[in-house]
């Protein structure tokens, strides 16, 4: 039930490195930083979302190296 949720209530990390921080870009957050979990083998992206325990797992695969490539261009 997500009746009560607001954006504030939204955590999200790469690893250990925090890019979201209460619905708002993490001002600690680095490209550099955020580049260096992405070149991981494994990444755990968390999304932590308001005060609930529940807790989901979603595992897949890598991206191939064209969906990089045209999603990245996104950023640049």
């Amino acid at each position: 039930n997500i009746s009560g949720l607001t954006i504030e209530d939204i955590n999200i990390y790469l690893n250990e490195v925090s890019i979201i921080q209460a619905g708002e870009p993490d001002e600690s957050y680095t490209e550099v930083a955020g580049s260096a979990e992405m070149a991981k083998d494994t990444i755990v992206i968390t999304i932590e979302i308001g005060e609930s325990d529940t807790q989901e797992s979603v595992w897949t695969t890598d991206f191939s190296y064209d969906y990089v490539k045209i999603n990245a261009e996104y950023r640049t």
